[in-house]
C-alpha cells in the first residue's frame, strides 16, 4: 500500500495559454489535454505513464493530447501546461524551468493560418452560450466541414473538445477569484458542476474537489478576448 500522500498540495498561477503548477502531486487518473506538458524535479526524480510506456527522470516533456499518468510525489515538482499555439518554434527541450518562465512571459498565443485564428477568437468570445460547429464556421468564413479539418489538423481535437479545455480555464480563473465550483461552472458555460467536474476528471485526471478548490491560485496575467492576432 502506497505511503505517499494522495492531495495535491501547492500553487497554480494562470497566465494566456499556459499555466504553472509548484507543489506536491497527488492522485489522479489517466488522462489527456490539450497542452504540453513539462514536468521538472529538483530533487531525486519523477515517475510516469506517458502513453504505453512508464518514465523516470527528473525531467519529462508530455505532448500534446497524450495519454498520461504522473505518480504521486514525496517532493515538490514544477508542472509547465504550455499550450501548442503558445510554443515557440526554436522549443529546446534542454531549457531549464527559469528559462521557459522567461519565453512564456513574454509570449503570446498565435496560430499562422487566419482562418483558424478567426475561429479560436469566435469560440473564445461564445463560451458563456451554446456554441456550435455552424456558428463558428460563419464567424471564421469557412464551411464546417474545411473547420473541422483545421481543428482536428492543427489542433489534434474537435470542437467539443476545444471548447470544454477553454471553458476549464475560465472555470479556473473564476475559482481564482473566489467562486465556488458551482458558480464557475455556470461562468465557464457548463451545464452544471457535475459537468465541471466530470470534463476537469478527463482532462487533468482530477476532479475540482482534488485539485483547483484545494490549492492556491494566482493569475500571472488577464487575457484579452481576441487571443490571437
Amino acid at each position: 500500500m502506497s505511503q505517499l500522500p494522495l492531495n495535491w498540495d501547492g500553487e497554480l498561477f494562470l497566465s494566456q495559454g499556459w499555466a504553472h503548477y509548484r507543489g506536491l502531486v497527488g492522485d489522479s487518473d489517466t488522462h489527456a489535454h490539450f497542452a504540453t506538458q513539462l514536468v521538472f524535479c529538483a530533487h531525486g526524480t519523477v515517475r510516469a505513464k506517458i502513453g504505453a510506456k512508464t518514465h523516470e527522470s527528473n525531467r519529462l516533456i508530455i505532448p500534446s493530447n497524450v495519454p498520461h499518468m504522473l505518480e504521486p510525489s514525496k517532493q515538490s515538482l514544477d508542472l509547465l501546461y504550455i499550450e501548442p499555439t503558445l510554443l515557440p518554434d526554436n522549443e529546446k527541450q534542454s531549457q531549464e524551468l527559469d528559462d521557459w518562465l522567461n519565453v512564456l512571459k513574454k509570449a503570446y498565443p498565435r496560430v499562422e493560418d487566419l482562418r483558424l485564428a478567426r475561429a479560436l477568437n469566435a469560440i473564445n468570445q461564445l463560451l458563456d452560450e451554446k456554441v456550435s460547429l455552424a456558428v463558428v464556421a460563419e464567424k471564421a468564413a469557412v464551411s464546417k466541414s474545411t473547420l473541422a479539418n483545421l481543428l482536428r489538423s492543427n489542433l489534434g481535437m474537435p470542437l467539443r473538445r476545444y471548447i470544454l479545455w477553454r471553458r476549464l480555464y475560465v472555470a479556473a480563473l473564476s475559482i481564482t477569484g473566489g467562486a465556488d465550483a458551482t458558480t464557475a461552472a455556470h461562468r465557464a458555460g457548463f451545464s452544471d458542476s457535475a459537468h465541471f467536474s466530470r470534463t476537469m476528471k478527463q482532462t487533468f485526471g482530477v476532479s475540482p474537489s482534488q485539485s483547483l478548490l484545494k490549492i492556491k491560485m494566482a493569475v500571472y496575467s488577464k487575457e484579452s478576448q481576441d487571443l490571437f492576432a
